[in-house]
């Protein structure tokens, strides 16, 4: 399983270059059949403990729905799930995942294309994360 950190805080004004980067990165999954890609966001939401690997840390932090999530629920809820997952943590992760989903479908995109990219972008992100966890749960 391959992890994957986006920058969430260039996911408004980049929302082209995410699109190509998980392009990218599904078409390297798709070169690879057992290759399994989560993907987070490293700048915020317990970014930092994420990308260092530290899941149970992450979920400490997240899973009590506090100050992360207040700040980008969005990016909270989608690392909550990835850290669940990347700690085989499968029964926990299906709540946080759909949670991930049902976050980024309900956050309204700004009124520029490039935050109507990012907004699709952090859905695809969120249903690409569930998907993984489907993947790896038999489903």
């Amino acid at each position: 399983m391959k992890m994957q950190t986006l920058n969430r805080s260039g996911c408004r004004t980049l929302g082209a270059a995410l699109a190509a980067l998980l392009m990218g990165s599904a078409a390297l999954a798709a070169g690879e059949p057992d290759k399994l890609v989560l993907a987070g966001f490293t700048d915020a939401a317990a970014g930092d403990a994420l990308m260092a690997g530290h899941y149970a840390a992450v979920i400490d932090r997240l899973a009590p729905h506090a100050a992360a999530f207040d700040a980008d629920q969005v990016a909270a809820s989608t690392n909550l799930c990835v850290a669940y997952v990347a700690a085989g943590r499968l029964q926990e992760a299906h709540p946080a995942c759909d949670e991930a989903v049902a976050t980024a479908r309900r956050d309204m995109p700004g009124a520029t294309l490039a935050d109507h990219l990012a907004h699709d972008n952090a859905v695809a992100i969120a249903y690409a994360n569930r998907a993984v966890l489907d993947k790896l749960a038999g489903e």
